[in-house]
């Protein structure tokens, strides 16, 4: 909004406001007041729940009128005496000593004497019923209603005089300036304090949101300035509307009525904060008290973790998920004491929320248990540990994460597989690792040798294959098996031992290659199914020495 429309609006509510003055003169408000207690030169005049007909001449009730006369209804007659009222008002040379109290017959006229009337002009009559009703004299009661219009007189005079109406477009334009000037004050003030962001957008800025870009931090830093600037507009509107209302008498009424709309939330809140303090003292206790033990548990939770402090039959490596679980049954504890003490905890809409997010819950997490029962299981379970050499089903691999729901093994080719743990409990798992640790991994190879090559010197062969291979368990002796009896050639089985299940490939790798170069050295040809033995054999390459052909590879 531009500052020109700004200013447009603020000018039509004044002339708005302005034409109020005059019109509510001239028409009769069709809600009026009942006022309790009427308060005039220390007169108090205490109304009955009676029904009567309000007097309003000026919007504010002065009095009650009851019973008719004649033809005239209640209702007429009080517009009547209304009529008479704002005559006297508008007669510039009202003087409120010709207002007097005349008995006439059982009733007391309050009538007013001027030249303007030919006769005498009785404003109102107050008979022995309307005495009754009020529990007091008719010439009292009369005396009472004389000074109350008076009064109301000249309020109103003194409202609608020239010099209070100079005032009051005084005070209009005084508003009108003021907020022209705030508003061009925030805007330069607004401009100053972008190019201010922009500037410290490479010092202060990325320091204070460095898990985000300078460029983000920009945008978020100007839409929360748009939203300041917006709601610093709106305000000070509010309070210049306020004010135009409050300068005007006969929109005194909409000014305390727009202000309530914002004072009657804020006091609302302010009192069920107020009221809510006492609970919220107790979830803080509450809260308190489950940190503490968190951190208890926590500190021996670590000691365990690090064998500083043992169990029998406990193992280090369920401290953690042990602490995980007692952690979720605490919070689910102290949940339910914090509950009752919730805002509206009571209420019947709670309530049906809370049910309709734990059945939503129960009914989508269905997969989500099972991987966290299946998760806890595999813990207490032990079948593998964090860094294992591991097979699961066709993956083999390191553990490199177990979670509640999943667990993450690295293969040789630095591929993460994620396997979720009810899959892991569904499939037969090999532990390489405790294998190799607790009894010495056996890794094994085949080869293929003629009939024509006598055994042991195969197996001689084979030993002096094992003990050229590094990363081997030396304790444990390496052993040769004949697994098979082919067409054309015989399988022998090497089998050795290792304690280090993660050089499971390098030793395949290192057996494969030093079989190829001992029987090489040997003279003896490794046969395969797709190899004949009647075939043409080079013999040049089977005589070729391994260290030559290694150090012309290296050229």
């Amino acid at each position: 909004m531009s500052k020109y429309n700004i200013l447009t609006t603020l000018l039509c509510i004044t002339i708005l406001c302005l034409n109020t003055v005059d019109a509510s003169a001239q028409k009769k408000t069709s809600k009026k007041k009942e006022p309790v207690i009427a308060k005039v030169d220390s007169t108090e005049i205490v109304l009955t729940q009676a029904k009567g007909a309000p007097v309003a001449p000026f919007i504010d009730t002065l009095f009650l009128i009851h019973g008719g006369v004649g033809s005239f209804t209640v209702d007429q007659r009080a517009s009547a005496i209304e009529d008479k009222i704002r005559s006297l008002e508008e007669y510039p040379l009202f003087n409120p000593d010709s207002l007097k109290l005349v008995e006439f017959s059982d009733q007391i006229n309050v009538v007013y004497d001027d030249q303007k009337y030919q006769n005498s002009r009785i404003i109102i009559s107050i008979d022995t019923l309307q005495a009754q009703i009020y529990g007091k004299a008719k010439l009292d009661l009369a005396d009472s209603y004389r000074n109350i219009i008076i009064s109301a007189i000249e309020k109103r005079q003194n409202e609608t005089s020239w010099k209070r109406i100079g005032m009051q477009a005084l005070f209009v334009i005084l508003i009108i300036a003021g907020e022209y000037f705030f508003l061009r004050g925030f805007r330069y003030g607004y401009r100053r304090l972008k190019i201010f962001v922009r500037k410290q957008r490479h010092k202060k800025v990325k320091g204070l949101f460095g898990i985000i870009e300078a460029e983000k931090a920009e945008q978020i830093i100007f839409v929360l300035l748009k939203i300041l600037r917006f709601v610093l507009i709106v305000a000070s509107l509010f309070v210049c509307t306020l004010l135009f209302f409050k300068i005007f008498p006969h929109t005194t009424g909409i000014s305390d009525q727009l202000l309530n709309y914002v004072i009657s939330p804020v006091k609302k809140v302010a009192i069920s904060i107020k009221n809510y303090l006492p609970n919220l003292f107790t979830i803080i206790v509450i809260a308190f008290i489950f940190r503490f033990v968190k951190k208890f548990l926590r500190s021996i939770t670590d000691k365990i973790s690090d064998n500083k402090i043992t169990f029998k039959g406990f193992y280090p490596d369920w401290a953690k998920p042990t602490y995980n679980i007692v952690i979720a049954i605490l919070m689910v504890f102290t949940f339910i004491m914090i509950f009752p003490y919730l805002p509206n905890s009571d209420s019947q809409i709670f309530q049906g929320v809370s049910v309709f997010l734990g059945l939503m819950i129960s009914l989508g997490s269905t997969s989500v248990i099972g991987n966290i029962i299946a998760g806890f299981v595999i813990t207490y379970m032990r079948p593998f540990k964090i860094g294992d050499r591991v097979k699961m089903d066709d993956t083999v691999g390191n553990v490199i994460e177990k979670t509640a729901l999943v667990t993450r093994v690295k293969t040789a080719k630095n591929e993460v597989i994620t396997i979720p743990n009810s899959s892991v409990m569904s499939t037969k798992t090999v532990n390489y690792s405790f294998s190799a640790s607790q009894y010495g991994l056996i890794l094994y190879t085949t080869v293929t040798i003629g009939y024509d090559v006598p055994w042991r010197l195969v197996h001689e062969l084979l030993l002096k294959v094992a003990y050229k291979t590094d990363n081997l368990n030396r304790k444990q002796k390496p052993f040769i098996m004949q697994t098979a009896f082919e067409d054309f050639y015989v399988e022998y089985q090497l089998n050795v031992f290792t304690k280090d299940a993660n050089k499971m490939n390098d030793i395949y790798s290192d057996l494969r290659k030093n079989i190829q170069d001992v029987f090489k050295e040997a003279g003896i040809e490794i046969l395969s199914p797709h190899y004949r033995v009647n075939r043409v054999v080079n013999i040049h390459e089977f005589n070729e020495d391994p260290q030559t052909e290694d150090a012309s590879g290296e050229g």
